[in-house]
């Protein structure tokens, strides 16, 4: 675990590569060093976040953010096997939700039902606390809240209404 002053070592699993830059600014904003390794979904993620295959001998991170802006059904199957059931991640894993996979997640649909996921904060309110608490407090709060389930942060409403924009272009 890092000192509050101290980068932070983050795995952010995104399909899209826009999502480090995000990311990395917010936490700057908010006065956070960082190290961001994105990792698309996909059987690398979940070896990186399971300390498994090509990385057994690399340390686990600090955080994991995991991209759930969009459900589609790689995405949910990735989500699964990291956030969920036996398998799931050491480190805890803070989801990028929009109001869409928000909903998917509270119907209990992906996880049977069984985790507990509280009201989504911002990203931005999410960095502020981090860089205003004791760091290694902070984290242990967000381990004990991961123990229910996934936490839940709030992607920034401006991104995705450009993402879904380029989406309608690009098409």
């Amino acid at each position: 675990m890092q000192d509050l002053k101290d980068n932070i070592d983050i795995v952010l699993i995104a399909d899209r590569p826009g999502r480090a830059t995000m990311l990395h600014d917010v936490l700057q904003d908010s006065g956070i060093n960082g190290t961001i390794r994105r990792l698309t979904p996909g059987d690398r993620a979940i070896h990186r976040v399971r300390q498994t295959g090509e990385f057994r001998r690399v340390a686990l991170p600090d955080l994991v953010f995991f991209d759930f802006s969009n459900a589609d059904r790689h995405n949910i199957a990735v989500l699964r096997d990291i956030a969920f059931g036996p398998g799931k991640s050491t480190i805890p894993v803070i989801l990028l939700t929009s109001p869409q996979t928000e909903t998917l997640l509270d119907s209990g649909d992906i996880d049977g039902g069984s985790a507990v996921m509280l009201t989504p904060t911002s990203l931005s309110t999410c960095a502020r606390r981090m860089h205003a608490s004791n760091r290694t407090a902070y984290f242990k709060a967000l381990r004990i809240f991961y123990e229910f389930g996934p936490i839940l942060v709030r992607t920034p409403e401006h991104v995705l209404a450009q993402e879904a924009l380029e989406d309608v272009t690009s098409a």
